[in-house]
């Protein structure tokens, strides 16, 4: 079941990522890589981190989301001749080559079976006595992915900040 859900989640992120290069109302494409993001998050949960799956979506979906959203807003106006889609040959081109990039990874890549038991153990056996953390959820966190923890909580942080002077600037 699970596999069957990743490979359905896989194709699902695949086509929303290419409907938010489609779109010319770029509030739409903007909701759509926000979208992207989301379900790439669930794709990391379902893969066994779920650090990298909450990063993801705050900085990917929600933090990235406003600034677009604050970007196309302070950029661009509308106009009633716009269309909803557009097809370039160049655009087409572009979308076939990553399509056919992806299929041949589907194809090539082995299937995520299983899950990571032989580090679920390694961690359990040695967790206690390699970092003298007093839980297993801190010797993870803070002892064996320490670089890793403190380079997303720095990535989160200037993603708030930065949202926070973009949207609080006068236009």
């Amino acid at each position: 079941m699970t596999e069957i859900f990743i490979n359905s989640l896989l194709w699902v992120i695949a086509a929303t990522g290419l409907l938010s290069v489609l779109f010319d109302d770029l509030y739409v494409s903007v909701i759509s890589l926000s979208v992207f993001s989301f379900l790439s998050s669930l794709l990391f949960y379902v893969s066994h981190a779920p650090d990298v799956a909450i990063t993801e979506a705050a900085v990917g979906a929600g933090m990235t989301t406003l600034i677009f959203i604050w970007a196309v807003q302070a950029s661009t106006t509308k106009g009633p001749d716009r269309t909803l889609i557009s097809f370039s040959p160049k655009l087409l081109i572009d979308a076939a080559l990553v399509a056919g990039i992806g299929v041949v990874l589907y194809l090539v890549l082995p299937p995520i079976s299983g899950g990571p038991h032989f580090l679920r153990d390694f961690i359990a056996e040695n967790g206690y006595s390699d970092t003298g953390a007093s839980n297993l959820v801190s010797a993870v966190y803070l002892g064996y992915r320490a670089f890793d923890t403190f380079g997303e909580t720095i990535v989160l942080l200037c993603a708030v900040t930065g949202s926070i002077f973009f949207l609080s600037r006068a236009h």
